[in-house]
């Protein structure tokens, strides 16, 4: 409830000071754009007062152009407005004449009404007779304004002229001071953020600076293949203008979703009302689509890559709450700022929350995805990830990053208490399902039968003997079929065999070694119990002892079995199959 209102407070503060903060915002988003051209020039031995002084000069300058340019073709298309009067006039007369029918019915009906009113007035003041007045006639009243002073003029005329101005030279000096103490600047935030932990808070700036650059050189290039393009067709075309309508084109697109519709909007309109019939407007329409499309679908995926880090819902969101809070301003300044906070998610915890509702990572690792699928009894998309995840990855990189994890999952909340024994059994019937079938394939690709070792050392087996459970069995299964993959005979114990009985199997099997599959939390002091009593009856057998997705102190608990009699623990299915194959490589040259 504290971080609600905390919340609140700073979105209530975000509307109320949008005045001193907006400028604010504008000269850090463009102190990001100009920081690399000012380090670049300082490589080069630039003093840096020297450096800003161009770059500010430099960047005046192509806003005084632009704008220049603009005014320009403005005035040059107002002029030419009048002679395509009649071509506007026909425009508007093949619109209106094809009005549903309904608002035609509609709006002769209130003209009748009104005609009928108007006659029915008349009428009635004919009856009165002339020169009569009602009693009750309200006395005519005028109020004359006096004529404004010098002063209110130049409030009425100059205000609308002299506020953005102003702002526009704040934002100016704002961006000098940033980067002429960019260096302090991010000291103080960094000790204001996390002194205790200089690491995280630096690369979280980084990661911050990286990625808006990136976002801003990224749009600039697109808005400039855009809006070049824009220019050089409707100068083809023949639209009066075409140079301006490029420039806003690519400066319209700085706005998102919005800002393309009204860079077309305008050509397409004065083309309805310059050309003649209907090829030359649609053409304009077809050179804009084409434009959009390629910009949209080759441009930005090539450009922007995973520069911003947000998920299309998360740009949307953004842009819906930073419009809400400052306008038009804030749809410009939308991505920018809700990439600041999605970074500082990924490396400061208190902002953890923009992360995970806004970024394009996953919210759900794979292997917290399958356990939920699990729990949800949804067994088709369990087997479309998980066999999706096998064919990218291979069987062993399924089962270590994958199922053994979500089975993880599943014991570490039964031993809490947190699931039933339905739901337990649920999440065992779906991997057990998912395992045999991996099995399954295993023995069509090996012509019908479990794949044997093709190596000198196919008399060596390793028997997989489950440490106590259901789970155990299961890992212990997987682990079998990763040898089996790897050219390694191996034979599975079942949960229901005793200790007696696996010590007499030990001895029938003349088994190589012996692998204790053990899945924790619960799992361990049944392998300790396990390996002191394989290793009481048979010392020349090496137990490799298997803690499958450990969490915790592993060396003590790698202590603990080595005093039990274990010979080596592993943790993944990876260095198991590694260590056992080095192991029967030796057993196999000491044979030979």
């Amino acid at each position: 409830m504290t971080q609600i209102a905390a919340g609140l407070l700073v979105v209530a503060g975000l509307y109320w000071a949008q005045t001193a903060l907006v400028p604010v915002a504008i000269a850090i988003l463009l102190s990001f754009l100009l920081a690399p051209v000012a380090d670049r020039l300082e490589r080069f031995h630039f003093p840096r007062i020297a450096s800003l002084i161009a770059i500010t000069v430099l960047a005046l300058t192509l806003v005084a152009g632009v704008g220049l340019l603009a005014s320009n073709q403005v005035y040059s298309i107002a002029n030419s407005l009048p002679k395509y009067r009649q071509n506007i006039e026909e425009r508007l007369r093949f619109f209106t004449s094809a009005e549903p029918e309904v608002i035609g019915k509609a709006a002769k009906m209130v003209k009748r009404a009104r005609k009928d009113v108007a006659e029915e007035t008349k009428q009635q003041q004919a009856s009165a007779g002339p020169g009569s007045e009602p009693n009750d006639a309200p006395l005519p009243v005028e109020i004359h304004q006096p004529p404004p002073t010098g002063l209110e003029l130049l409030k009425i005329y100059a205000a609308p002229v002299l506020g953005p101005l102003g702002k526009a030279g704040l934002v100016v000096i704002f961006v000098i001071f940033i980067l002429l103490q960019r260096e302090d600047l991010r000291d103080r935030l960094i000790r204001l953020l996390g002194q205790d932990r200089l690491d995280v808070t630096t690369r979280a700036f980084d990661d911050a600076g990286t990625r808006i650059s990136r976002y801003l050189l990224a749009q600039f290039a697109i808005n400039l293949t855009y809006g070049l393009p824009v220019a050089l067709g409707l100068w083809l075309l023949g639209l009066p203008g075409a140079l301006l309508w490029g420039v806003l084109a690519a400066l319209l697109r700085f706005i998102p979703f919005l800002g393309p519709w009204l860079a077309a909007s305008m050509p397409i309109l004065l083309s309805l009302a310059v050309f003649d019939g209907w090829y030359l407007p649609l053409a304009v329409v077809g050179l804009f689509a084409v434009l959009e499309l390629f910009s949209n679908n080759v441009m930005e995926p090539w450009l922007y890559g995973s520069s911003t880090g947000l998920s299309p819902v998360g740009v949307i969101l953004a842009v819906v709450f930073w419009s809400a809070l400052w306008g038009l301003v804030g749809l410009v300044l939308a991505i920018p700022l809700t990439v600041c906070l999605v970074v500082a998610g990924r490396h400061l915890p208190q902002f953890q929350f923009f992360t995970i509702l806004l970024s394009r990572d996953p919210a759900l690792l794979p292997a917290e995805r399958i356990y939920q699928r699990l729990l949800a009894g949804d067994q088709d998309e369990v087997e479309e990830l998980a066999y999706e995840y096998g064919d990218r990855h291979g069987l062993m990189r399924l089962y270590d990053h994958i199922m053994v994890p979500a089975l993880h999952l599943a014991e570490r909340n039964r031993h809490a208490g947190h699931l039933d024994d339905d739901q337990v059994r649920g999440v065992l019937d779906g991997i057990t399902a998912i395992v045999a079938d991996m099995g399954e394939r295993q023995k069509h690709a090996a012509g019908g039968q479990q794949p044997d070792n093709p190596r000198p050392n196919d008399q060596h087996v390793v028997l997989c003997l489950p440490a106590r459970d259901a789970a155990d069995e299961l890992t212990a299964v997987m682990f079998a079929q990763v040898l089996h993959e790897a050219g390694v005979a191996a034979e599975i114990g079942s949960e229901h065999t005793l200790v007696g009985e696996a010590l007499t199997r030990v001895a029938e099997t003349t088994a190589a070694l012996v692998c204790v599959s053990a899945l924790p939390p619960r799992a361990i002091n049944h392998a300790r119990y396990l390996c002191r009593r394989l290793a009481s009856h048979d010392t020349r057998v090496p137990i490799i002892v298997g803690l499958w997705n450990v969490h915790g102190n592993l060396e003590r608990m790698r202590a603990r079995l080595t005093e039990a009699g274990a010979s080596q623990v592993v943790t993944t299915f990876e260095g198991g199959a590694d260590q056992i194959q080095r192991r029967l490589s030796g057993l196999a040259q000491i044979s030979a």
